[in-house]
């Protein structure tokens, strides 16, 4: 297989045609990553450098250099690490500078934040070169959203978690763009008929390997969401219904969410609509973990992105274990080495890393420290999964 390697201009600058290894890791609400494994010659070092885009071809997306490593080993072998991230880590680059009110729908709430603060921004000096929009889809899920100073792509993967939408960014190569695209994956799940189904199972023998889990880890269901005021003149809203030994509670502290917008003052309807979605966003956080981690036989019946592709929702069996789930692919890892491809696929939400519980915690602390900062500058799915 051929990487073809561009500048952070979108040029073509090299062809690299012989590499060790490379781990290419999809994801349906996340930004993807890549790691490549090379010899370490004066010709790969020139190529690979921080900020250049790599590009597999017929790909829908490429990733950008961000780290590199020169390794040798005890046998005095050299060689070239790379990592990097999928276009979509450009988002990550930039906050929303000022005061967001979305009341729409989800897809058309991303495009809006990527158009302001991507695309279009009024200081011209924070555009990200090249940044288009693909074409409206029309998705109908809707949410009442307010930001002011976050992560730009946290609060799109927020949007994404709230709607079980996906994103990603594609390389145009042809026309040297970068296009954002919010996209949904096609339910081929067995109890549909509106698509070809698709159903994974080791005695289907188009499992490899297969990993279950079911946790309760980081897992509530019911939070109590606090907006303005002080004391018992708090606004407070509560989102989940679950009793007894079935309800695990958490508090949202949402003080920065504001109901004046644009010198309007929003209903109080309209304010707990966007308290709710607040809310909401952090069960998205804290589901149970019910997930499938297979590594799927390429050689079986069903093809990977013919039959089934990032986002599906699909069925997943196992007779022996008396197992039966439909949820979606939300992560893909393509492995290209030399005794040939493989891929690992995660079905379901996976359980969350160390780095996502920090950044919830940072987020939680940033909302609490938004309403009261007077430095701030003003220029400018899962599907859940169900046992049948």
């Amino acid at each position: 297989m051929e990487l073809y390697i561009f500048d952070a201009s979108l040029n073509f600058v090299g062809l690299l045609d012989n590499f060790i290894s490379l781990q290419w890791t999809r994801r349906y609400a996340k930004y993807g990553e890549f790691e490549l494994h090379c010899s370490l010659n004066p010709e790969n070092l020139a190529l690979l450098v921080r900020g250049n885009i790599v590009w597999k071809k017929d790909d829908p997306e490429a990733g950008y250099i961000e780290f590199r490593q020169m390794d040798q080993d005890t046998e005095g072998k050299e060689t070239l690490v790379i990592k990097g991230k999928f276009l979509s880590g450009y988002l990550n680059r930039r906050i929303i500078w000022g005061q967001e009110t979305l009341q729409a729908t989800a897809e058309t709430a991303m495009r809006t934040l990527v158009t302001k603060h991507g695309i279009t921004p009024t200081n011209t000096d924070r555009i990200i070169p090249n940044l288009i929009l693909w074409a409206l889809k029309g998705y109908s899920q809707a949410v009442n959203y307010q930001t002011s100073y976050m992560n730009l792509l946290d609060e799109v993967e927020n949007l994404c978690g709230l709607s079980e939408l996906g994103y990603r960014v594609k390389f145009d190569v042809t026309n040297k763009k970068l296009v954002f695209e919010v996209y949904a994956g096609l339910d081929r799940s067995v109890n549909q008929i509106v698509n070809p189904r698709c159903i994974f199972s080791k005695e289907f023998e188009n499992i490899l390997t297969q990993q279950y889990t079911d946790s309760l880890n980081n897992f509530r269901n019911t939070v109590l969401i606090g907006g303005m005021g002080e004391g018992t003149a708090r606004k407070l809203v509560t989102v989940g219904t679950s009793v007894g030994l079935d309800r695990f509670e958490d508090f949202v502290d949402a003080k920065d969410l504001t109901n004046v917008v644009n010198e309007v003052t929003l209903t109080d309807l309209e304010y707990t609509a966007t308290l709710v979605d607040r809310g909401n966003s952090k069960l998205g956080e804290t589901q149970e973990i019910q997930t499938f981690d297979s590594t799927v036989n390429l050689n079986s019946n069903l093809g990977y992105k013919t039959d089934f592709d990032l986002g599906d929702i699909v069925t997943c069996t196992s007779k022996k274990w008396g197992l039966t789930l439909d949820t979606r692919i939300t992560e893909v890892i393509e492995v290209y080495e030399e005794f040939g491809p493989s891929i690992s696929v995660t079905f379901g939400n996976n359980i969350p890393t160390i780095i996502d519980k920090i950044k919830s915690i940072s987020k939680q602390q940033q909302y609490g420290a938004s309403a009261t900062s007077t430095s701030i500058p003003t220029t400018g799915d899962i599907d859940g999964g169900s046992f049948i």
